[in-house]
């Protein structure tokens, strides 16, 4: 529990500056580097305070001058610092729209390009997907969650389509990553932080270039098999369709 505590007092501490830094930074230009900076360490500060031995596999699939659709596994509140601490590119999440709300830091994750999503309200959904691929022409890499929420089991909930219609839209390639160890960390339903090792492991990019909106679910399906095999060593026998 003291752990846990510990981790609610940093992250204070760092959000606020952090935040405020990249509400200035961004007032200039919101695709700059130093947000960038910025962002990795509030993420690195954060995966420290947890008590988090972070590793990183196979990050040299990412070519730094490529931008790209990240999908991945959601088990834990820590995923997203995990990510940002470990993969160094200009990223922005697509990300719940209530986390828009909150003062300061909804404001700067606005002003810094992060794309807010209503998972309730279509409509909004479709706005939301054409934002994040101005994101990706502003030279923005994207993380969704496919799942649209933390598992509460080890196994993955079913995917929605919305990663892979971006895709489609983009006709930017699709990564799959595996967070490996969050669900031990800080699994949702737990509110006490145990220490323990994580590794986020980068799977094979996968090109959507000449691929057509019929191609999308067979994205999904290669990219969630991806992440079951980089989490547990082989690929569900369960069916995987994509989520209505």
């Amino acid at each position: 529990m003291l752990r846990t505590v510990w981790l609610a007092i940093v992250a204070f501490m760092i959000t606020i500056p952090c935040a405020i830094a990249t509400i200035v930074v961004a007032a200039v230009r919101s695709t700059s580097p130093r947000i960038d900076g910025i962002v990795h360490l509030w993420a690195r500060v954060l995966v420290w305070a947890a008590g988090i031995d972070l590793k990183g596999e196979n990050l040299e699939r990412l070519d730094p001058a490529k931008r790209y659709i990240l999908v991945a596994n959601h088990y834990s509140y820590l995923d997203i610092p995990c990510v940002f601490a470990s993969i160094r590119q200009p990223i922005r999440f697509m990300a719940k729209i209530s986390l828009f709300k909150i003062p300061i830091f909804g404001w700067s994750i606005s002003r810094a390009g992060f794309i807010p999503i209503d998972r309730k309200n279509r409509r909004t959904a479709v706005k939301s997907l054409d934002m994040a691929a101005d994101r990706i022409r502003k030279g923005n890499t994207i993380v969704i969650f496919p799942e649209e929420g933390r598992s509460r089991h080890r196994e993955m909930r079913p995917f929605q389509r919305g990663a892979f219609l971006l895709a489609m839209k983009s006709q930017q390639p699709i990564v799959p990553i595996a967070i490996d160890g969050t669900y031990d960390v800080f699994p949702p339903g737990r509110w006490a932080v145990k220490p323990g090792p994580v590794t986020v492991k980068i799977g094979t990019p996968i090109e959507t270039a000449g691929l057509t909106l019929k191609a999308k679910d067979r994205l999904l399906t290669e990219s969630r098999a991806q992440i079951e095999m980089m989490l547990f060593g082989k690929v569900s026998a369960t069916d995987s369709a994509p989520a209505e």
